[in-house]
């Protein structure tokens, strides 16, 4: 860009800029206490099994990582959640020539969006909460779009999004 702008400032009135990532989001329609409730009661998942129902689909999801990052030969590392992942990332591409595909995959434990329950008049009641849980950083080389990563919570309800710079 810098290039085509400097061929041709003689003509250029105005150059315009704008942010330098795009941002995808996806998650599962639960927004609510009450939508969680019947997320579950849909699956007929009661109260007494619900804590290992979460706990092996928060597994499920990490063990997905691991499995997709030994299958391309690249490293699944955990971080602190102060660490600039972006740049490790990129310094991890530069150091092992990555220009296409899967370079890293971060796990970090941090602030996120989940749900807690509560009795009300001896029933459990779920209701929004914040929380700290494992979140995996799938970070990728694409030839076009430079450095991509998808963030994905492993906790309920599983809010991820996908971002480019």
């Amino acid at each position: 860009m810098k290039e085509f702008i400097q061929r041709y400032e003689d003509r250029i009135h105005g150059v315009l800029s704008c942010f330098d990532r795009m941002l995808f989001r996806g998650y599962l329609p639960i927004m609510s206490g009450w939508q969680m409730a019947q997320f579950f009661n849909s699956r007929n998942i009661r109260f007494r099994r619900l804590k290992t129902f979460l706990v092996e689909q928060a597994q499920r999801v990490k063990q997905h990582g691991i499995d997709l990052a030994k299958k391309e030969g690249r490293p699944f590392q955990y971080v602190q959640e102060k660490t600039r992942k972006d740049d490790l990332a990129k310094e991890i591409a530069k150091r092992d020539n990555i220009e296409d595909g899967l370079i890293v995959v971060f796990s970090v434990l941090e602030p996120c969006r989940t749900f807690s329950f509560r009795f009300e008049k001896g029933k459990p009641f779920v209701q929004s909460a914040r929380r700290k849980c494992l979140f995996l950083y799938f970070y990728f080389m694409d030839p076009d779009f430079g450095l991509i990563h998808v963030r994905l919570q492993t906790w309920f309800p599983l809010q991820d999004g996908a971002e480019t710079r």
